[in-house]
């Protein structure tokens, strides 16, 4: 019992918490138990170390809470707005109010922010000391989250994570590679092509969010909370030549006929047009025409380098070769879990 990790998880159904609990799925019989909180239970397959609790971030549940020290994985978050009423409710005043109500066996938090809290604007190899500038509604709701967990920890005296990841690929993308993959086949290029990115396979990201669960269960012991942002991703960035070039080639793709050139003065210009679809547009193109990488120095101190030294390009054409198997979606890649 003593070297067993205790988990709530916090959207076990998405991309990351179904990689979590694969991840999890891995481990010794007996090493880790989860209690996910869920919509739809069935959506979810059966594990035996996993408990399904049904409800929702804005309806939890009295009986969420196991009976013993647990750390909190926190990655349900409200990533579109179709009726326009905003990210706060679910993303900044839901989470403060579990945490607030949560009792002493919370033991630590990792909470699943996004790159997108530095801005939409140009990021080489920014650390997490550059400030917050977000731009978007959903990228300010992380924000205003991180601090209420941040807050809301150092009053427990406990450890919390907020980590910082760009792009997150591997089994169960839907966006980035696919979406990739659309421009690719319609032969369009974005920017001038060395822009880089931070980018993580989704089973090396649940690896790196296991290790941190372990340490700050250790740290709660230790009595030496810590209370931090991390950039998320490998240690070298991967250019967009070389990221759609690894899908060009898994899918037989021919070269590019036509470039979109992309500047962070231009997009600011663009900006300013008053039309809502342009700005989503010019979105889009900041995301993917502009460097967005951040170093992840401050990750290693915590949990070592082994799980960032991959090579990202090798690791694109892993997941790429999956890409010939798939249906490409539509759209390039926007505001969802994995990006912001």
């Amino acid at each position: 019992m003593r070297n067993t990790l205790t988990i709530v998880l916090l959207g076990g159904s998405g991309f990351v918490g179904q990689a979590l609990l694969r991840e999890f799925a891995s481990w010794p019989a007996g090493s880790v138990r989860v209690r996910a909180l869920l919509r739809h239970p069935a959506s979810v397959p059966d594990y035996p170390f996993l408990h399904k609790v049904q409800g929702s971030l804005e309806a939890c549940p009295d009986d969420l809470e196991p009976a013993e020290p647990y750390v909190l994985l926190h990655f349900a978050v409200q990533h579109l707005d179709p009726h326009g009423r905003g990210f706060t409710r679910t993303n900044v005043d839901a989470t403060r109010q579990l945490l607030e109500r949560l009792g002493s066996r919370l033991s630590g938090v990792v909470y699943g922010s996004s790159m997108s809290v530095y801005g939409q604007g140009h990021q080489e190899g920014i650390d997490e000391s550059a400030p917050p500038r977000p731009d978007t509604d959903l990228a300010k709701s992380r924000w205003q989250a991180e601090q209420a967990i941040m807050e809301i920890a150092q009053k427990r005296s406990i450890s919390a994570f907020m980590l910082r990841p760009r792009y997150v690929l591997g089994q169960g993308d839907r966006f980035v590679l696919p979406s990739l993959a659309r421009l690719v086949t319609k032969r369009i290029s974005i920017g001038h092509g060395q822009q880089r990115f931070s980018v993580i396979d989704v089973a090396d990201y649940a690896r790196v969010i296991a290790r941190l669960s372990h340490q700050a269960m250790m740290d709660r012991r230790q009595s030496l909370p810590r209370q931090c942002p991390l950039n998320v991703g490998y240690e070298q960035p991967i250019s967009y030549a070389d990221l759609t070039g690894q899908i060009a080639q898994a899918i037989e793709a021919r070269k590019p006929r036509w470039s979109v050139p992309v500047t962070a003065r231009l997009t600011r210009w663009l900006r300013l047009l008053p039309f809502r679809a342009g700005e989503k547009l010019v979105t889009k193109l900041e995301l993917i025409g502009l460097s967005h990488w951040g170093r992840v120095d401050a990750l290693a101190a915590v949990i070592g380098n082994e799980l960032i030294r991959s090579d990202p390009v090798a690791t694109v054409r892993r997941a790429a070769d999956h890409l010939q198997k798939s249906t490409f979606y539509p759209a390039v890649p926007h505001e969802n879990p994995r990006q912001l």
